[in-house]
């Protein structure tokens, strides 16, 4: 039973005046009258208890005409027809379209999203005359358009007509939470919300610390089940994520991406093709089998032919579900680096010929030189790397150093025993030991490798075995420090280690670059060292950040940029707008707008400088075609809900118009309970004048 006027139900407390005053007289003292005589007028006991029920039936019949006088006031109702109290409400009424990438997915009937629409249209044309309606998609709402009902229903099969597909999830509680103020304004009390969805078991999951109930209102709640689940779909495959294997990119060497395909249907794919595109064009394709319910990793690799951010992604053939079948990752290839090399030229000399090997033209590094820290000072804004192979260092150059690399530079230091070089070490959180010297008759090797590390990751031609020996030089004289990260080892000490200062990188090797310390310089692994150092200094600190579709973000701008007054964003519709950044007192922001498709967002400087790419892609459970059973849907959104019977779960076959019928069809029990009231009224007065008629007649003994 319902209360079209719930709040007249306070008066029911006006049914306890006849009790209270019942009690009352109760307490009252009775003067009786005697005779001159000693013998009493004795009252018959019949009499005694027939006016004792008399006055508990008169009791009775007060209370209940106040009860029933109130209930008429508040309007009772309850579902279904009664003979001559059956009535029709007027109604508000939101439709909720599931517009998820499952329903994509289509069976005899065609397209699923197709058949929501259909109903939707449905239950629209069962709406009467003063009855309101509110059309909305589950996904893809922007969060700053307002929300409202229309007594049009052309604006709502204009809406119906409107919903498109996008590849985010959804979230019943999510949009029971969006439509939640539009209830509270809703015209009508009787308020109806109709859920059309295919029932994917995401559809109403919550976070863990989500709990209790999210619509306050009261409506009525109608699931209404689109599809058999499983039955009639086309196979369906999913690129779950893309991993970047390649750590330090460069446009004349492969860059690998790493997939991870799954096939989420019961039966095995087999000859899938997997294709790789960097910005809509296919650089690279293989062929693979997966089997029915399991994830297959699939590498692929290409070089980039460009510097700059790139739209990597990973690609599928069509299939059930084409909005999962592609996967993005935005990647920067960094332009060719600035590198200052500081020192004597015989110092310099086998550094300056590793960066200018052959076949390295496209990458190779600007290079200038120069003899002392305090001669490149001017030139250190225009600089990426400082190279630092010997020579004294003064503390104000020292200081020099410590701004560039805080400021987002790199260093590459070589030991040295000159003046100043333990100062500087130590303002890069390094502390430098003595020189050790090994014996005449040995040298130092090295032990330990850190194969993972972007430095050396695909150096060596097999990574997996990364505890194995490499051949090493031999180290006559080496000058270790310790604060670093360790990336490789000798028996004396670190030779190679990193720590990060500031924004900076700082690569630090323990033996100078000359035949004196080491014939490290001789090595393939010294070029190595030296090339992938700069590229390591110039990468970005990581590729890009990743959000969820629907959601904005802010992006960190780095140093070099900060101070720029417009940033140029290209979204994932190649749509390009100029903003502001946002300035906070450690950082400079740029303010990405929610993007409702996948793909790679690009911002750049006015003058096209690189700045990041920001990589939006949907989530990976709508690629699951995992559907509730029948009936399983209703008990998770009965906690959703303030009146769990309201709940009702009916499939799309039903009629719509029968459904909608049902929902406000139901009889108004307010005359009945006036009549009630009345007849109670009647009978309380029959007793009462009997009552008196009867205490008027004489008693005789």
């Amino acid at each position: 039973m319902n209360f079209l006027n719930p709040f007249a139900l306070i008066g029911l407390a006006a049914a306890g005046i006849p009790v209270l005053l019942h009690l009352l007289n109760l307490r009252k003292l009775r003067t009786v009258e005697f005779s001159s005589l000693r013998f009493l007028i004795e009252l018959q006991q019949t009499r005694v208890r027939k006016l004792k029920l008399q006055q508990l039936l008169l009791l009775i019949l007060r209370t209940l005409l106040i009860a029933f006088a109130v209930l008429a006031l508040t309007r009772p109702t309850i579902p279904g027809s009664l003979p001559l109290l059956s009535s029709t409400s007027r109604s508000s009424v939101v439709i909720l379209i599931d517009n998820s990438g499952s329903m994509e997915a289509a069976d005899a009937r065609g397209s699923r999203l197709r058949q929501a629409q259909a109903a939707a249209r449905q239950i629209v044309a069962s709406l009467q005359d003063g009855d309101e309606v509110a059309v909305l998609p589950m996904t893809g709402v922007n969060p700053g358009k307002a929300i409202s009902f229309s007594r049009t229903f052309n604006v709502a099969l204009e809406q119906i007509d409107n919903v498109v597909l996008t590849e985010a999830a959804a979230n019943l509680p999510q949009s029971l939470r969006t439509i939640s103020p539009l209830l509270e304004d809703a015209l009508h009390p009787h308020r109806e919300i109709y859920v059309v969805s295919d029932a994917q078991r995401s559809i109403a999951q919550r976070a863990s610390d989500d709990s209790g109930m999210v619509l306050k209102k009261d409506a009525s709640i109608f699931l209404v089940r689109i599809g058999d689940g499983q039955t009639g779909l086309e196979q369906n495959l999913s690129v779950d994520s893309i991993n970047i294997v390649t750590k330090l990119l460069q446009p004349d060497k492969p860059l690998e991406l790493e997939a991870f395909v799954r096939n989420g249907s019961e039966r095995d794919a087999t000859g899938v093709l997997v294709s790789m595109a960097f910005d809509g064009t296919r650089v690279a394709q293989r062929a693979i089998d997966i089997p029915a319910g399991t994830t297959r990793t699939v590498a692929l690799a290409a070089p980039p032919q460009r510097t700059g951010m790139i739209a990597a992604s990973i690609e599928l053939e069509n299939d059930a579900i084409d909005r999962d079948n592609v996967r993005w990752a935005g990647v920067t290839v960094p332009a060719r680096a600035r590198v200052g090399l500081i020192g004597g030229i015989v110092d310099a000399i086998f550094v300056r010929t590793v960066l200018s090997l052959p076949g390295m033209e496209r990458s190779a590094p600007y290079v200038r030189s120069f003899s002392t820290v305090s001669e490149a000072a001017p030139s250190l804004g225009d600089l990426d790397v400082i190279i630092l192979v010997g020579g004294a260092v003064s503390l104000i150059e020292t200081s020099l150093v410590q701004q560039f690399i805080e400021g987002g530079g790199g260093l590459l230091l070589f030991a040295s025993e000159q003046a100043g070089i333990e100062a500087l070490a130590s303002k890069c959180g390094l502390a430098m030991s003595d020189v050790r010297i090994a014996p005449d008759d040995a040298s130092f090797a090295i032990t330990t490798t850190d194969r993972a590390h972007p430095l050396l990751s695909g150096v060596f031609r097999n990574d997996q075995e990364r505890n194995r020996g490499v051949e090493s030089p031999r180290i006559a004289k080496i000058r270790s420090a310790r604060g670093g990260v360790d990336i490789m080892q000798t028996g004396a000490g670190a030779l190679i280690s990193e720590q990060r200062v500031g924004r900076g990188r700082v690569i630090y090797s323990a033996v100078a670059p000359s035949m004196e310390w080491s014939t490290f310089p001789s090595t393939g692994l010294f070029a190595a060292v030296v090339v992938r150092s700069v590229l390591y200094c110039v990468a970005p600190r990581d590729q890009g950040v990743n959000v969820v579709l629907c959601e904005p973000v802010r992006t960190p701008v780095p140093p070099k940029l900060a101070g720029r007054e417009a940033f140029v964003i290209d979204d994932v519709l190649r749509v390009r707008s100029t903003v502001a950044p946002v300035r906070l007192p450690t950082s400079t922001l740029v303010q990405v707008p929610p993007q409702f498709r996948s793909g790679v967002v690009k911002i750049s400087t006015t003058d096209s400088l690189p700045v990041a790419t920001v990589t939006a892609n949907g989530p990976t459970n709508e690629s699951r075609l995992l559907f509730l059973n029948k009936q399983g849907w209703k008990p998770l959104v009965e906690p959703l809900v303030v009146e769990a019977d309201h709940v009702v779960e009916v499939s799309a076959d039903t009629s719509m118009r029968e459904v909608v019928q049902a929902a406000r069809t139901g009889s108004e029990l307010w005359p009945l309970c006036i009549l009630l009231a009345l007849v109670f009224a009647v009978a309380e007065m029959l007793v009462s004048r009997f009552m008196a008629q009867e205490s008027a007649t004489p008693v005789t003994a």
